[in-house]
């Protein structure tokens, strides 16, 4: 059986075109849009480089160091290699991108833990973990890559809030950048520079944090705190050190005064005083020092920059200079000069008048004292164990004087006679040894010598004794008289007030007799009574002093006194 096929019965084949490929093609397709996730995944959280140049990195390594940005990590180094000219050191730093909005040209590097101070904790902390580099965002600054690292870490951060003041002084002393602004123990700002803007005067650059900022007054007081306090109160004594950091930067102790505190807030810039302690910025200004001079002929040795000059208790200059000096006759004396300081003598001028005003209104408060006696005095303070310090006293017997002028650089201050010092206090000690001396000690002794001599002849005396003797045996027969007549006062006075009862009675009778028929029988009978009363009385009155008085018997009535 054959079979028989048509040609035209048989399906034909016929191609369908597509936009999209084949199933075949899932899988490559896949995993290239995952190499292109990762790709720009990659390019958008890719880090910012930038260069940071310093001049020493000890401690920094490519992977270790990180970068933080107020204490939150912020990058790492990527990359460290000596500088072209081989002094410094260039860092590439590879920082999160949304750091890239903060790279401006005020934009502040540097190192911490590179020179750990005991003032610092975290430079510490980076030291024994390791360096890192902080990093404080700029603001307004023009966009940059690359940036000089700073050589310190900054004393205030860029970003603070606060004001910046500034204090003037005559010396820095313990003050060194980095001290802090204390007030009544709070910390509320810090010392950021200092500054040398003439002979004897340092400017200092303060800052203080928001919101403490807001208490700083025009009329507040500045001072350098000190280390050591030492506080005397009733009979206690107490004493305390202050914080390691005031300790190593020194501090700036600050007040308000009362009449001060409603002021308003001090401009930024303004500039204060910086005072030697609490007592003289409470004392106020001193203006500018006006030099005098002094002759002094007593051990001043001591005397220096830090001797002070007072009155009435008060700080009214300082000595600057003492040097030693020979008369044209060989003869040696100290010249001292000292500095006046012209507000404290209530010289009331603008502050920048000129010299000669201050000098001319000084002289004439320091003439005006002059001649109301005062002199400059050489004392110690303690006394005898102390520093020589100078005093403007007034000087007992002392006329007017006025100021010296001979020549000299400086007008002249009299000085009380002898100079001060210990030679004043041994002049005085031989004076009273003096006086001592012209005592007739001697002659006292022989006195006392002759007075005890004639006591013992007196106690010696055979009469002496004698009478002794006989007032003895004198009083042992009073003592034996009264023995015998005191047990017979009894019946003495029994008997004087029987007789005195009596002649009361007789009398009573005859007053009797005359009041009746007989009363004119007699006209002398009524005398003759009256005197019978009489007698009755004083035999009672004798009686009653005898009860009160037996030994009136033997002596007699005392007189009346």
């Amino acid at each position: 059986m054959t079979d028989e096929r048509n040609d035209e019965d048989l399906p034909e084949a016929r191609s369908i075109r597509s936009r999209w490929p084949g199933l075949v093609w899932a899988i490559p397709l896949a995993a290239l849009i995952i190499v292109a996730f990762l790709g720009v995944r990659a390019l958008t959280r890719q880090g910012v480089d930038v260069t940071v140049t310093f001049g020493y990195a000890e401690g920094v390594t490519p992977g270790n160091t990180k970068v933080l940005v107020s204490g939150v990590e912020a990058g790492e180094v990527s990359k460290i290699r000596v500088s072209p000219d081989a002094h410094h050191v260039e860092v590439t730093l590879r920082l999160d991108p949304r750091e890239k909005a903060a790279l401006n040209s005020n934009t502040k590097f540097w190192l911490i833990g590179e020179n750990p101070t005991i003032t610092d904790i975290q430079s510490i902390r980076a030291a024994v973990a390791g360096v890192i580099i902080a990093m404080a965002p700029g603001v307004g600054g023009t966009p940059t890559r690359t940036f000089t690292g700073l050589d310190q870490p900054p004393i205030i951060p860029p970003d603070a809030k606060g004001t910046a003041y500034y204090l003037t002084a005559p010396a820095v002393g313990s003050l060194q950048p980095g001290a802090s602004v204390v007030y009544h123990g709070l910390a509320i700002g810090k010392i950021v520079q200092t500054a040398m803007v003439g002979l004897d005067e340092f400017s200092m650059e303060m800052f203080v944090n928001a919101p403490y900022d807001r208490y700083i007054k025009s009329g507040a007081e500045f001072w350098t705190g000190s280390p050591l306090k030492l506080s005397l109160s009733g009979a206690n004594i107490s004493a305390g050190l202050s914080s390691p950091a005031s300790l190593l930067q020194g501090s700036v102790q600050f007040e308000i005064p009362h009449a001060a505190r409603t002021a308003p807030q001090a401009p930024a810039g303004t500039t204060f005083t910086l005072y030697d302690d609490q007592s003289s910025a409470e004392q106020g200004p001193t203006g500018p020092e006006i030099p005098y001079r002094l002759i002094l002929t007593a051990d001043a040795g001591d005397l220096s920059g830090t001797s002070t000059i007072s009155m009435l208790g008060y700080t009214v200059g300082k000595v600057r200079s003492a040097k030693l000096r020979f008369a044209p006759g060989g003869k040696p004396y100290t010249e001292a000069v000292m500095a006046i300081f012209p507000r404290k003598l209530d010289i009331d001028l603008p502050k920048d008048a000129p010299a000669d005003l201050w000098r001319e209104a000084t002289d004439r408060a320091v003439s005006r004292l002059l001649a109301q006696g005062y002199r400059a005095h050489m004392v110690q303070s303690p006394p005898l164990v102390g520093a020589h310090v100078i005093q403007l006293a007034a000087d007992n017997g002392a006329g007017p004087a006025s100021l010296g002028h001979d020549g000299g650089q400086y007008p002249l201050i009299p000085v009380a006679g002898g100079g001060g010092g210990a030679d004043d206090l041994i002049a005085n000690a031989n004076q009273i040894m003096a006086k001592i001396n012209r005592i007739p000690l001697d002659q006292i002794g022989n006195n006392l010598n002759k007075l005890s001599g004639n006591l013992a002849q007196i106690s010696g005396s055979g009469q002496v004794r004698d009478s002794i003797a006989h007032l003895d045996g004198t009083l042992k027969q009073l003592d034996g008289i009264l023995t015998q007549v005191k047990p017979q006062i009894g019946p003495l006075m029994t008997k004087l007030n029987q007789t005195a009862d009596e002649l009361h009675g007789t009398a009573a009778a005859a007053r009797t007799v005359l009041s009746g028929e007989g009363a004119a029988q007699d006209r002398s009978l009524p005398d003759a009574i009256q005197q019978l009363d009489e007698m009755s009385r004083s035999i009672r009155s004798l009686t009653d002093y005898l009860g009160r008085h037996p030994e009136a018997l033997i002596r007699g009535k005392a007189k009346e006194k």
